[in-house]
């Protein structure tokens, strides 16, 4: 095994080993390691977004303007695209994906330059085992479903056009039933602003209940099937839990410092909003996946 395939092996472990975006950072470390660099950029971002995620080891030393400056030939999806003595640059737009990756070094006269050739695979390969390390990240959640935790929904990691960088299959499994693609590079709605701050937010969309959540540069949005508990408030939410739990009026008065007519009126909003009657339907309604909700 040559000097190129032993990183390629470690950049794929590495990928394995704890979460996408500290990653991102051994992964460089890796590279300037094994390829003589003294600092490495890596940016990665929808090609419609003006930011994205921008990683540099050991600091910065560029911004990501002057990366979207590095660009790929005419009709080409990857190339090594700047040769000065003192720095190498590889681009990559991945078949299938509106991603665009960029990966700069800089290199030291003394330090004997890498081949092109070993630095395009090196990159490309870089790029394979981050999206796998997201994916490895989003599905998270479809192993939580699958242990029964029907309100933990499917996930994926977007920016803020929407630009898909990893998405489960459940995720894309709910997208196609829903009568969309579920290959496409992106998602089929917009994310309103009012969802892309710090706090993140929660949305309805395309038949879709979506909680997005700031991650890094980019967001991680999960997406499940409407349940019955999205039309009621957040404290109602909390009460019928409580109720659904076999708990009394007057034990969830004093859990939450209110007084018990206030439970009784909640109580009733709660049924009314549901259209049910009776404990028991508010406890059945609580149990059902989203797959069985209409």
């Amino acid at each position: 095994m040559d000097s190129t395939d032993a990183l390629i092996n470690l950049l794929y472990s590495a990928a394995m080993d704890g979460d996408w975006q500290s990653y991102r950072g051994r992964a460089l470390a890796l590279i300037c390691d094994r390829m003589g660099a003294s600092a490495a950029a890596w940016s990665s971002r929808g090609i419609k977004a003006s930011d994205g995620e921008l990683t540099q080891h050991p600091q910065p030393f560029v911004t990501q303007a002057a990366l979207s400056r590095l660009v790929l030939p005419k009709g080409e999806c990857s190339a090594v695209v700047e040769t000065t003595p003192t720095s190498m640059g590889f681009v990559y737009a991945p078949p299938g994906t509106e991603l665009f990756h960029t990966l700069l070094l800089t290199l030291s006269p003394r330090v004997k330059r890498p081949e092109e050739e070993d630095l395009r695979r090196v990159g490309m390969h870089l790029c394979a085992a981050g999206i796998l390390s997201m994916l490895q990240f989003v599905r998270r959640d479809d192993w939580l479903y699958s242990m029964g935790r029907a309100n933990r929904g499917s996930a994926a990691l977007v920016d803020s056009t929407g630009t898909l960088f990893a998405a489960s299959s459940r995720f894309r499994g709910l997208l196609e039933e829903l009568g969309h693609s579920a290959e496409a590079p992106r998602l089929p709605f917009s994310l309103p602003e009012h969802t892309l701050g710090e706090e993140g937010g929660e949305l309805m969309e395309a038949g879709l209940h979506l909680r997005v959540a700031r991650c890094g540069s980019i967001y991680l949005v999960h997406a499940r099937k409407p349940l019955p508990l999205d039309a009621l408030s957040p404290r109602e939410q909390e009460i019928a839990r409580a109720l659904s739990n076999g708990k009394t009026l007057k034990s969830i008065a004093r859990q939450y410092g209110i007084a018990v007519s206030t439970v009784a009126n909640h109580t009733t909003r709660i049924y009314r909003k549901l259209a049910i009657y009776r404990r028991e339907d508010l406890i059945e309604l609580l149990h059902m996946k989203p797959s069985t909700v209409r």
